[in-house]
């Protein structure tokens, strides 16, 4: 059995075969060992998709603890990055398992970042998509990292205004946008409940609030649906990542395909009803019916079925 704590892999199995994880030379995205931890069933090698990264095999023939050691000296880091807030996003549309990160334990907990309103959450905003939810508060209110971990980025970016960024020891990283002052430093290891920044309204924003964001692998999740804010407590202890975890990227690409295998797509500026048929080899009577539609006025931002 597989267990993955905080980023570290326990094994309860003896003469097992451990995957040490390290970039593969033919990846075009670098991550570290705590980029993707999975949960495997089996004893001798990873079954989720995202084991791609685990590639330097090494045999142990030891007990736990003896593993724990061994994983303490491994270089977690090796591609840390600094500088980019955001890592290039993992492609998740062909991962058909599904991988389990653990968020607390008995020595870990979930802190909430702040205690205030929700007031604009993950999805589209007018004509933009929105990554993250913001949480209403005061300049100079304190915000806190909601898991353990080690600060990765500090800075001042056009759009997020001050900006931290924490990675956790599950290969989840939290962000926190628009600070008036950042109280952390690159490389610090924090706990739960560490306060990371004071609240703003640097960058692109209108009022004093926190922009709040959890992304696996560069891509972003919706909050959520990992923390319940009203309660300020997490759902699970558990989160589950799977192919549809990720469903809204298709949608913000303008094409995905639902659960009956209808596909849609999004009506872009400049584009027509004939335009958006020829682009996907059907006619524009077959949209018409296929949406209940007499004419051919569309709008951009409106969802149109086209198979």
């Amino acid at each position: 059995m597989l267990i993955a704590i905080l980023g570290l892999v326990f094994f309860t199995h003896i003469n097992i075969k451990a995957q040490i994880f390290e970039p593969r030379p033919d990846c075009t995205i670098a991550e570290s060992m705590n980029d993707s931890i999975d949960l495997g069933n089996i004893y001798d090698y990873f079954i989720d998709s995202l084991g791609i990264y685990f590639f330097s095999d090494i045999e142990y023939s030891a007990d736990a603890n003896e593993f724990f050691v061994e994983l303490m000296g491994l270089d977690f880091y090796e591609s840390w990055d600094s500088i980019q807030i955001h890592y290039p996003k993992f492609d998740f549309k062909n991962k058909e398992d599904t991988t389990y990160l653990l968020l607390v334990t008995e020595n870990s907990q979930y802190v909430h970042p702040f205690d205030g309103k929700v007031t604009s959450n993950f999805g589209w905003r007018r004509r933009r998509f929105h990554y993250g939810t913001d949480i209403n508060l005061n300049t100079g209110d304190t915000v806190l990292t909601s898991f353990d971990g080690i600060v990765r980025i500090t800075k001042r970016s056009r759009s997020y205004g001050n900006v931290v960024v924490v990675r956790h020891f599950n290969g989840l990283e939290t962000l926190y946008a628009h600070f008036s002052k950042i109280l952390v430093s690159v490389g610090d290891t924090l706990k739960a409940g560490t306060a990371v920044g004071l609240g703003g309204n640097t960058g692109r924003s209108f009022g004093s609030h926190l922009h709040y964001e959890l992304r696996y692998l560069g891509v972003a999740l919706n909050p959520t649906t990992v923390i319940d804010f009203e309660n300020k407590k997490l759902i699970s202890d558990t989160l589950a990542i799977s192919k549809s975890t990720f469903d809204y990227v298709n949608i913000i690409s303008g094409v995905y395909t639902d659960s009956k295998n209808a596909k849609w797509v999004v009506v872009k500026r400049g584009d027509t009803l004939s335009h958006i048929a020829a682009r996907n080899r059907t006619s524009v009577s077959r949209i018409q019916q296929l949406n209940n539609m007499r004419g051919t006025l569309i709008r951009e931002g409106q969802k149109l079925r086209v198979q």
